[in-house]
């Protein structure tokens, strides 16, 4: 088996939009990254959202009354614009990165596996998309299983086991339009205040989403971020991410509440994960029990390591030693925030899987970091 490269979370996004994905940076990284593989071989996974579709597209209704409401009259109803525009558009904004990827794919094999904000590749007229920007190369999977001698690695997106985001219409795709396309429009529309630093990317770098309520009570004089915040609440309602009643009780504070629950994910997800490897959750799709179950999604690095229970080998009935199994969350390849001014998390994460003659080895670099191994994980064969 090839060395496998895993990173996930790119979201490449169109010229003008606010930015996760710089390609005078992150693409820069990308790119050399490229040209290792090419040269030494291996298989590169991308482990979706590598292009924020979801981003581009708009709600589908309500913007025209939240600019009225908020005093913007610039944000206004459209229509989504055509899925290839908005691949063709990412390509043109991201040469560095989506060049390196073309390369790489026409010598060395190259998988992307759709998360939510891509899951439009995964689904019919998916193969086109890729194949109009360059990548015909690219094999789409809807999730990835390789084996390492004994060893049974499953690469998932990791969206499947979040409510909100498990299909187009949990909440969570509409609630991406909504801060690309109402919450960033009206913040770069506001007077920049005396003593007060906005920075419109740090909104789609935080982590959860909601997180945007209370940093923008940071940003906004209390007047507009009261008026804010009832024009928010009616649009969440009219693309259906929230009741009308609920509505009507909505303050920060009751937004703080939904905000411990929904900062849990990524505990959620771990929790999830490692009952899967004990075989006590099913995974989506139903592959083969995995020895490594590595997803990304959440945009928190995870590692853990379980111990199986020791058993008798059954030709000399000695004793063996506990199977250790290990997750993965493989984090992202955006900034990541928390709050309203702190650092930004600059990390660029790859997990790098290869056997040597006895063992097999697991390695989560930050690529950001020199390459410096953020944990490693070794078995004997």
């Amino acid at each position: 088996m090839p060395p496998l490269y895993v990173l996930s979370d790119m979201h490449l996004g169109e010229a003008g939009a606010a930015a996760m994905f710089h390609d005078k940076r992150q693409g820069i990284v990308f790119a050399d990254l490229c040209a290792q593989i090419a040269r030494t071989g291996g298989e590169l996974v991308l482990l979706g959202d590598v292009f924020d579709i979801t981003a581009s597209t708009p709600p589908l209704r309500g913007l025209t009354e939240f600019g009225e409401a908020v005093g913007v009259p610039g944000i206004v109803d459209r229509p989504a614009p055509p899925l290839e525009q908005i691949l063709q558009s990412m390509r043109k904004n991201n040469p560095i990165a989506l060049d390196a990827l073309e390369g790489l794919a026409a010598e060395q094999p190259v998988t992307l596996v759709p998360g939510n904000h891509d899951r439009h590749l995964g689904e019919e007229g998916g193969r086109a998309l890729l194949d109009s920007i360059g990548l015909a190369n690219v094999k789409l999977e809807p999730m990835a299983v390789r084996t390492f001698g004994d060893r049974i690695a499953v690469l998932q997106h990791g969206h499947a086991w979040d409510p909100s985001n498990a299909s187009p219409h949990g909440g969570g795709e509409a609630m991406t339009a909504i801060l690309h396309h109402a919450v960033i429009p009206f913040v770069r529309a506001q007077a920049e205040r005396r003593n007060v630093h906005i920075d419109v990317d740090r909104l789609i770098s935080l982590r959860p989403e909601e997180r945007t309520v209370p940093v923008l009570e940071r940003w906004l004089p209390p007047g507009k971020m009261d008026e804010f915040l009832d024009a928010f609440s009616d649009l969440l309602v009219e693309n259906g991410t929230l009741s009308r009643v609920v509505s009507w009780l909505v303050t920060s504070d009751r937004i703080r509440e939904r905000l411990r629950d929904d900062d849990d994910l990524w505990e959620r997800a771990g929790r999830t994960a490692l009952s899967a490897l004990e075989g006590l959750h099913p995974l989506p799709g139903r592959p083969p029990p995995p020895d490594i179950l590595v997803l990304g999604h959440t945009h928190v690095i995870d590692w853990a390591v379980q111990d199986g229970p020791a058993h008798l080998e059954p030709r000399t009935g000695a004793l063996t030693d506990p199977k250790q199994r290990l997750y993965v969350n493989l984090g992202s390849w955006t900034g990541r925030a928390v709050d309203a001014a702190g650092p930004v998390d600059a990390a660029l994460p790859l997990l790098e899987i290869h056997e040597e003659p006895h063992r097999l080895l697991a390695t989560l670099r930050d690529l950001a970091g020199h390459g410096s191994a953020l944990q490693t994980f070794e078995v004997d064969r």
